[in-house]
């Protein structure tokens, strides 16, 4: 039985056909091209090529497909699009065969090969790296079946939802536009596609980069409101269903409270939150419980203050499952350092009024230059006048912080600083290329992002010959062999200690091979690279300069693991906690109201089985958190975060009440 897998070209499905048809999209980044899709159609062939930069990043692939007399696919390979323009080996192949495919895979895709059988109403399709041309491939098949559910080659399922079907004006006309969003396997977070009348790809979704079919930019405005609204609408529901319903007050009573400010453990305490706010902390026999609050027994379990994230990005997603993902991990802060200003507002917003369950955002506002590695963001400061006004703009916007990029233009650095000075705001950021950290510091830098900056800056040559590389991949090849305690490390602390500049290494992403998520591949030795980095962690601590504890991860999975370095690295598990709370919300003039468990301040509060004073890793065992006086129970978080429901109920399985 041949499998009834959809036909993937654009115009037409007969060999008989030899002449060539070529359909182009744009890639764009925040108004400016960053790349293409372009699709070749030539008899029974299809050529799908995806180009486009995103910084030292971006995706280059082709993907090949070769039909059959009538349209169906018969074979399909991968291959990755090579710098001077080739396709390079194939990297994934398949071939269908009756009613199985068998598929290869690896350099040449040739390392391993399995054959699968799949049923009629299966998707045949590429496994590994592909394009928004089959992303649309894989939507028609699906919303041409009765459920709108088909399996996967390879194993799981995919299932599509049709959010919007809509007329939207384009020039003298009209354009019919379906919002698609397509669920793979157990993912909760979807991803998006626009289809027109004939299903075939109008735009990818709202995302830092967008896929969009050339003169369909004008529609891009009234696509993305329409997605927003239904991600906004979706985000809100789902924090309803999460939250353990309580009593205008709350008691967590007799728990060994952590006390940030001090550093020490304060056996058998109770605490009263009325609101959003902590009323009362002291000794369990002390504290008088008010009646008709809502209990928490906490005896025997650690209670300390919600953790703050201080590297987080917040995306179109972060509302919804990766807010609860981010909950979950004992997140009750997380400051972002690059985001769309009109997401990044709304999130802020709805979240502080009680509409999501997620942390609270804590807003750092990114200012890039104009060059063709520019990084997703429209803030581009081309002269001090333009960058003048977008530090203003994120002043009006209640920003804390200003981040610079990649690219920035070292001119305008103190130009910015000082503008960002008098408004009270922290600057921080990338070293911009062309600079070394002692300059940016000596400029008016507060904080640096990313320890690999404190490799690539011994190297600043290399940043630009043989090739124009990246300050990660720079770092990933110098840090195996870079000796940490060199008198130029040491010089470089030196500066950084006198000026009080405080570092947001995001360890968690170099320690492990990490670095390849940020683009900067896999280290030759990953050991040797590790103790680099474990090492710049033991130097940064032992000469005062302060730690940061951030993870560059949106989803909040990896913050635990940052905090394991810093004790790896010999800081003791209190001083550890400690970074993550009281002192984060110091360097951001927070700490009135937040970072430690006080009478008067906002209740962000997490209930842990074990001692994470004692060891880091019981932060694994976070049961309870508390956000501004709303109570979730972190195994219904972590169900909705996998997409299952999970009845709120008390902290430890019953709803108490006194």
């Amino acid at each position: 039985m041949l499998l009834p897998v959809i036909a993937l070209i654009v115009a037409t499905t007969s060999a008989a056909v030899t002449s060539v048809d070529t359909t182009t999209w744009i890639v764009d980044n925040h108004g400016r091209r960053a790349g293409a899709l372009t699709v070749i159609t030539k008899g029974d062939s299809v050529v799908a090529r995806w180009i486009y930069t995103d910084r030292n990043r971006g995706g280059r692939v082709e993907t090949r497909y070769h039909l059959g007399h009538d349209g169906r696919l018969r074979a399909a390979e991968t291959r990755v699009v090579l710098a001077d323009g080739t396709a390079g080996e194939p990297t994934e192949r398949l071939e269908v065969l009756g009613d199985s495919v068998c598929v290869r895979t690896g350099l040449g895709a040739t390392a391993t090969s399995t054959m699968a059988v799949v049923s009629a109403r299966a998707f045949v399709g590429l496994r590994g790296q592909s394009t928004p041309y089959e992303q649309a491939a894989l939507a028609r098949h699906l919303l041409a079946q009765p459920d709108r559910t088909a399996p996967l080659v390879g194993g799981g399922e995919a299932r599509a939802e049709v959010i919007a079907d809509t007329s939207l004006r384009l020039g003298s006309g009209r354009q019919y536009a379906r919002l698609v969003m397509i669920y793979r396997g157990t993912a909760v977070t979807p991803t998006g596609i626009w289809l027109d009348e004939r299903g075939q790809l109008i735009a990818t979704d709202v995302q830092w980069f967008v896929t969009l079919r050339q003169g369909a930019e004008p529609l891009l405005p009234s696509l993305r409101a329409i997605e927003l609204r239904w991600r906004d609408e979706r985000a809100e529901a789902l924090a309803k269903t999460v939250r353990t319903p309580t009593n205008a007050t709350i008691v967590i009573r007799g728990g060994d409270l952590f006390d940030a400010e001090s550093g020490v453990m304060r056996p058998a305490q109770t605490i009263v939150v009325r609101g959003d706010r902590i009323i009362a902390v002291g000794a369990a026999d002390a504290v008088r419980i008010p009646a008709g609050a809502t209990v928490i027994d906490a005896t025997g379990r650690t209670v300390m203050p919600g953790m703050w994230d201080m590297h987080g990005h917040i995306q179109v997603g972060t509302q919804g499952p990766l807010g609860t993902s981010q909950l979950s991990h004992g997140l009750t802060t997380v400051r972002d350092l690059a985001a769309d200003i009109d997401v990044a507002t709304s999130v802020r917003d709805r979240e502080r009024a009680g509409k999501l369950a997620s942390p609270r955002a804590v807003l750092g506002g990114i200012i890039e230059g104009p060059l063709a590695w520019a990084g997703p963001s429209d803030a581009i400061a081309r002269d001090e006048a333009e960058a003048r006004r977008w530090v203003a703009r994120y002043d009006s916007l209640g920003y804390k912080q200003i981040k610079l990029y990649n690219v920035v233009h070292p001119d305008l650095i103190p130009v910015i600083a000082a503008e960002a000075k008098q408004r009270g705001m922290r600057l921080s950021g990338h070293i911009p290329r062309g600079i070394s950290m002692e300059a940016a510091v000596a400029l008016g830098y507060d904080e640096i992002q990313h320890a690999a900056f404190f490799f690539s800056n011994f190297f600043q040559d290399s940043l630009y010959l043989p090739r124009m590389r990246a300050y990660s991949q720079v770092a990933t090849a110098v840090a195996p062999q870079f000796d940490v305690f060199s008198p130029a490390m040491t010089r470089l602390l030196d500066v950084l200690k006198a000026h009080g500049t405080a570092i947001d290494g995001t360890f968690n992403l170099w320690i492990g091979g990490g670095g390849a998520l940020v683009g900067a591949g896999g280290s030759t030795d990953q050991q040797r690279s590790d103790s680099a980095y474990v090492n710049l962690i033991r130097r940064l601590y032992a000469h005062g300069i302060p730690l940061i504890a951030g993870t560059d991860n949106s989803s909040g999975a990896t913050f635990r693991r940052e905090l394991e370095m810093y004790e790896l690295a010999g800081i003791p598990a209190p001083r550890v906690l400690q970074i993550a709370t009281i002192e984060a919300a110091r360097h951001m003039r927070d700490d009135r109201d937040y970072g430690s468990v006080s009478v008067g301040k906002v209740a962000d509060i997490l209930i842990v089985t074990g001692k994470p004073a004692e060891r880091i890793g019981d932060l694994a065992g976070i049961e309870t958190v508390i956000r501004a006086g709303r109570l979730y129970q972190v195994a219904a978080l972590r169900a909705a975060t996998t997409g299952r429901i999970v009845a709120p109920t008390g902290a430890d399985g019953t709803d108490h009440r006194h």
